[in-house]
């Protein structure tokens, strides 16, 4: 292999890398065993789940961001898909969001909202 080779490979390498949530070395291998257990039943139930929830109003997950306490910045033009997607991106870098998230679910005074109880059932095996 030659030098140009080697770094084209590596350009590469590294774009794949970033295209995954930045972890520790050492759970790096984790990332892919998440992929080869993917059940195509469970994500097209998870997909359908996710499409639901594109169909929530914006202001009911401002609300929901609010309630939680989640430090997301929210746009005045952002759209509910908009917000969806900076709440997974919020979750995703804030692990202990989703402990929150789980817990308060279960332990609400009142029936939990639909918005909630979906999210629940999203996160049932995270």
């Amino acid at each position: 292999m030659k030098t140009h080779s080697l770094a084209k490979a590596l350009r590469k390498l590294s774009g794949i890398l970033e295209s995954y949530p930045n972890t520790e070395l050492s759970n790096f291998g984790r990332l892919f065993e998440k992929e080869l257990l993917l059940d195509k039943r469970q994500v097209a139930v998870s997909l359908k789940n996710l499409f639901s929830l594109s169909k929530i109003s914006r202001k009911e997950w401002i609300n929901l961001i609010d309630d939680y306490g989640f430090i997301i910045d929210i746009k005045p033009r952002d759209s509910a898909r908009n917000i969806i997607g900076k709440l997974f991106n919020y979750l995703e870098t804030h692990p202990e969001a989703i402990d929150i998230l789980k817990r308060k679910s279960r332990e609400s005074d009142g029936k939990p909202s639909a918005l909630v109880q979906a999210l629940d059932i999203l996160l049932e095996d995270i």
